[in-house]
């Protein structure tokens, strides 16, 4: 079989992966998730069975952060200082029969800690849902539907903030910028409205930034 077939065979035979762990969340709460020993556990015998050798081939430390957690009880106000690690991992899955055949999954993984594991928890979480959208593995909930809590970065900007900027000036260049200003000089369009546009993503004025 080519790759394409053993994944195929391996994602019909995969089942359920039930949430085992339980994690605590302060306070008396907490919640169930998949642990990465679920999932290796659940993966390893039938990537053996149909030879797919897996492993995190790239990581690419996208953001990393002091964060401030602020609570309060009784009255009294406390401040946590937490590491904060966001890891892009490229996961290659290889044909062991046919070594020229592999595909590459893109994951994502976030860790926070107060000491120092932040790094090995985005690690674990970006391997193991890297195997896990793979082989289409389900565990019966959706990860989303819960928010996360809320911190304050240590400094002016906002990890979403700043990586929404580094993906958005990856996108922004200068011909397209020339292009934009062109149509919304054509159009008549108030350019104030362009510009606060801009500013929100850390850019100045249009003219500013094609100058």
């Amino acid at each position: 079989m080519n790759i394409y077939e053993k994944l195929n065979e391996i994602i019909n035979e995969l089942g359920i992966v039930e949430k085992n762990l339980n994690v605590s969340t302060g306070k008396g709460g907490s919640y169930k998730a998949v642990s990465e020993k679920d999932v290796l556990d659940a993966i390893k015998p039938i990537e053996y069975k149909y030879k797919i050798y897996s492993y995190p081939l790239n990581r690419e430390v996208i953001a990393d952060e002091q964060l401030e957690k602020i609570s309060t009880y009784n009255g009294k106000e406390t401040k946590t200082i937490s590491q904060f690690m966001r890891i892009k991992t490229t996961y290659r899955f290889i044909n062991i029969e046919k070594p020229e055949e592999y595909i590459d999954i893109v994951s994502y993984g976030d860790g926070i800690d107060t000491g120092d594991k932040a790094p090995g928890k985005a690690m674990t979480y970006s391997d193991k849902y890297a195997l896990m959208k793979c082989y289409k593995v389900s565990t019966g909930d959706d990860p989303d539907k819960d928010a996360s809590d809320s911190y304050n970065m240590s400094n002016k900007n906002q990890i979403v903030n700043k990586t929404a900027n580094a993906e958005t000036k990856k996108l922004i260049t200068d011909n397209i910028i020339n292009l934009f200003n062109k149509w919304v000089e054509t159009n008549n369009i108030d350019k104030s409205i362009i510009d606060t546009i801009l500013n929100k993503y850390g850019y100045k004025s249009i003219n500013e930034e094609i100058a």
